[in-house]
């Protein structure tokens, strides 16, 4: 059995997102990509010009991961069970994606501040999208805009980091707790 062949610009993006998420674009070098990613390190000019277009361009990958779990319930009901089930398909997004978790949280945390046009460019359309989702789901005294920023940073640092214990153990058995406790939080903010 033979095993396809990668080109050389999906091991920079594969090597480049692993990188990004892992240690922050600010702290990523051409050469740890390009040894990652098995290849000289002037692959990464021809294949992308320099390693901010690559790193835009993992970034846009990503969210584009991102923006088709928000596709699939742009249509889905304005009811309790409905939006539970949004919350266990974001859940289990983040689970698949954790990398795209990963990039996101860097960028919280102040990585490549000079990418001023990212969030504006991919984050904030999906926050509008998530918006229009749940629209009219929330109690007139919930924030819905500050909600959802909460829901996507506990989930992402959740999926990222589990429940913090002495013995850094994550279990399975966590990932049910955290699931109901999102459920119940938002709960709370749904109109009865």
């Amino acid at each position: 059995m033979s095993v396809p062949d990668v080109s050389v610009r999906d091991s920079l993006l594969s090597a480049g997102k692993r990188l990004f998420a892992e240690l922050g674009y600010d702290q990523t070098t051409n050469e740890m990509i390009a040894e990652i990613a098995g290849v000289p390190v002037e692959s990464i000019a021809r294949e992308f010009g320099d390693r901010r277009y690559l790193y835009l361009e993992v970034f846009r990958q990503a969210q584009a991961e991102d923006g088709a779990l928000l596709e699939r319930f742009a249509g889905m009901g304005s009811d309790r069970a409905s939006y539970h089930r949004f919350l266990d398909a974001y859940l289990d997004h983040l689970y698949e994606y954790p990398e795209n978790a990963a990039l996101t949280v860097q960028r919280w945390m102040n990585d490549a501040t000079d990418f001023h046009d990212v969030e504006a460019d991919y984050v904030l359309p999906q926050v509008d999208a998530v918006g229009k989702i749940l629209d009219g789901l929330f109690r007139e005294e919930v924030d819905s805009e500050l909600l959802i920023w909460t829901l996507a940073w506990t989930s992402h640092l959740f999926v990222l980091a589990g429940i913090p214990r002495h013995d850094g153990s994550r279990t399975p058995a966590d990932q049910v707790r955290f699931r109901r406790h999102l459920h119940v939080l938002t709960d709370l903010c749904l109109k009865p």
